[in-house]
């Protein structure tokens, strides 16, 4: 089960929300990561010796800047933190790019929750008390902030606000900058370039749009979402999911119960995934 839990109202500026899964899982399942444009920190929670991240220890989970397949089996407990945008470059002075499409134990560099002591999680099993613990622990941090750029913050949020549809150009002129300076400085406090996280951001739109309205044409959904036409949409979707959008609207990929924000595919398309493996293995 995936929920949501909201942080102190003072972390509120930094944190888009606390999230936890907690579920036993029967078969071996594959889960398709979706680029959304955001920073997480992640515990796993489960001694699980085959698992990519050690338990108890927070890792940086960085920018998505392409889909990634996840394999996911026994159980998985997990507790995240998905930052707002620019919002983890108060906690460390590493420029945001460097994380880009990496999960880094936080244990190996000098950061956030580099001296964080993970025994609390490890004594209790109740979760409230588990995320208090870390609530506990990022409100001690908000006296050692780093400042950051203002302006980029509320760049990065009006390119959320108009769902990634506002014209480089226009950004531009909301700045005091050159351009050159301003994709740097967005690049570091973003890990991404303004085109990018622009690009990022409508193709989430999209795959949402089509989740809720699956009925309506491609081309529809291409205008309402900022897409010159259908094919234009059909690219982008292509690049950042590795599927088709019509793939979508036809429930072949669905989104996982455990994690609403990543793509699973169908039990049908998962059998004839495996009796083709199957098939080319026996020649």
């Amino acid at each position: 089960m995936y929920i949501e839990y909201k942080p102190n109202i003072l972390l509120t500026p930094y944190i888009e929300t606390y999230w936890t899964t907690d579920e036993i899982v029967s078969d071996k399942q594959t889960l398709r990561v979706l680029p959304d444009g955001s920073v997480n920190v992640l515990f796993n929670l489960e001694e699980n010796e085959d698992s990519f991240i050690k338990p108890f220890i927070p890792y940086l989970i960085g920018v998505k800047t392409k889909f990634a397949d996840v394999i996911h089996e026994k159980a998985d407990r997990m507790i995240g933190i998905r930052f707002r945008p620019c919002a983890i470059s108060a906690f460390t002075q590493v420029p945001i790019y460097e994380f880009n499409d990496c999960r880094i134990n936080t244990d190996l560099f000098p950061s956030l929750f580099s001296d964080f002591k993970p025994e609390k999680l490890i004594r209790t099993s109740n979760r409230i008390s588990q995320l208090e613990h870390i609530d506990n622990y990022l409100l001690s941090k908000l006296g050692y902030l780093h400042d950051i750029n203002k302006q980029i913050i509320y760049i990065a949020e009006y390119i959320q606000v108009t769902k990634g549809i506002v014209p480089i150009n226009e950004l531009l002129n909301k700045v005091c900058l050159s351009q050159r300076q301003f994709e740097r400085k967005f690049k570091d406090l973003t890990g991404m370039t303004p085109k990018m996280f622009s690009a990022i951001t409508r193709f989430s739109t999209a795959e949402k749009f089509i989740r809720l309205h699956p009925d309506k044409s491609l081309f529809t959904i291409a205008l309402d979402c900022g897409y010159y036409d259908h094919s234009h949409l059909i690219r982008e979707f292509k690049r950042f999911s590795g599927v088709l959008p019509q793939m979508l609207m036809s429930n072949l990929y669905t989104t996982s119960p455990l994690f609403p924000y990543y793509l699973c595919a169908s039990k049908k398309i998962a059998r004839i995934c495996e009796v083709i493996i199957q098939t080319q293995s026996v020649y």
